[in-house]
């Protein structure tokens, strides 16, 4: 394997172990329960936890691509979730209620 692909594929193992964390945050489910639930080994999501936290990243959370554009003349601020979801909002929302309102919907199935 050529030394890019593997690189790209730690990253996408590392965001998919971000996104199966940002699920059992979301379910209130034990780390015990979930694993079992959905077949992962607890030790291997353990590990992963203690990975993603250690470098400093919350283990719930994930990044995304952001496209930035222009900002409209109305002075609104507008999202596109994974699904295609579009959220608009005016310029003085407060980011941790924004942050806490796409967690919420990136939660949901589309």
């Amino acid at each position: 394997m050529a030394k890019g692909n593997s690189k790209v594929a730690a990253v996408r193992r590392r965001e998919h172990w971000q996104e199966i964390l940002r699920r059992w945050k979301a379910s209130g489910l034990s780390q015990g329960q979930f694993c079992r639930q959905r077949g992962i080994p607890v030790w291997k999501f353990t590990w992963w936890k203690r990975r993603l936290g250690a470098e400093g990243v919350d283990p719930g959370s994930s990044f995304v691509p952001v496209q930035v554009v222009a900002p409209s003349s109305a002075g609104e601020l507008e999202l596109t979730l994974r699904g295609g979801r579009v959220l608009r909002f005016g310029t003085a929302v407060e980011a941790a209620k924004l942050a806490g309102i796409v967690a919420a919907l990136e939660a949901l199935p589309c």
